[in-house]
């Protein structure tokens, strides 16, 4: 493998880790943090430019040799992502690619095998192309996890009161909602009629895609490389 390909795929995964530990942070503030919103979208970028750069050397060795020096300028060169067959075709086109399957039958083979549209398992790809654009504007949101037992939101006919333990803290004599707290825990004592809740975040959604963010990040990572290994080795880059 290209030993810039290879530092590219290491960065990535440098990236995700970072995220990881970054989101752990987020859970215990709960607060998302504008460094995990960077984050989420460094580790995505960075895959999808590291794709854009194994096209790249997949173009200059099978493509560029056969275009006029003239048609090589300033040329685009993408790792095609296309929601349907005629979008694939133009992609390639417009990087001057648009006879690679005379040319490079194996390449447009390879290529044609990963669209989104040519299996449900390329998916992944897809949401990788509409999220990077998106860049530091990329929207999290947590995913909760509410048990009866716990705290935070405490309920009784009439109304609620809620708080948070991370900026709160009870002392003796408090009561809510009729239901006192015990200092040591800050937890309510049962209470007849009072209904106790915790909300627990557990994850980060991609807002609008409905993905958990760190599960996404994760196999985005391991699916590029491998796409990226096979991506070598069938056409000996």
């Amino acid at each position: 493998m290209d030993a810039e390909v290879e530092s590219m795929l290491d960065r990535a995964d440098e990236l995700l880790k970072d995220l990881e530990g970054e989101y752990k942070k987020s859970f215990q503030a709960k607060n998302v943090t504008e460094r995990a919103k960077n984050l989420t979208h460094e580790v995505l970028e960075k895959l999808r430019h590291t794709l854009d750069h194994t096209m790249r050397i997949a173009w200059g060795k099978y493509i560029a040799p056969n275009l006029p020096e003239k048609d090589r300028e300033y040329v685009l060169v993408y790792f095609p992502i296309a929601g349907d067959l005629h979008s694939f075709r133009s992609t390639l086109g417009r990087a001057n690619k648009g006879s690679v399957d005379k040319v490079h039958k194996e390449l447009y083979s390879f290529l044609l095998k990963k669209q989104p549209f040519s299996s449900g398992q390329n998916q992944w790809l897809d949401l990788l192309a509409k999220i990077v654009p998106l860049g530091k504007h990329v929207k999290l949101i947590p995913q909760k996890r509410t048990e009866k037992i716990g705290r935070i939101t405490v309920s009784r006919s009439g109304g609620e009161v809620s708080w948070s333990p991370s900026h709160v803290k009870f002392g003796k004599g408090v009561s809510v909602m009729g239901a006192p707290i015990d200092p040591t825990t800050q937890r309510v004592i049962p209470t007849t009629g009072v209904t106790e809740q915790v909300e627990i975040w557990v994850s980060f959604v991609l807002d609008d895609y409905g993905v958990n963010a760190l599960i996404f990040c994760k196999e985005a990572c391991q699916k590029t490389r491998r796409l990226i290994e096979e991506m070598v080795s069938i056409l000996k880059l």
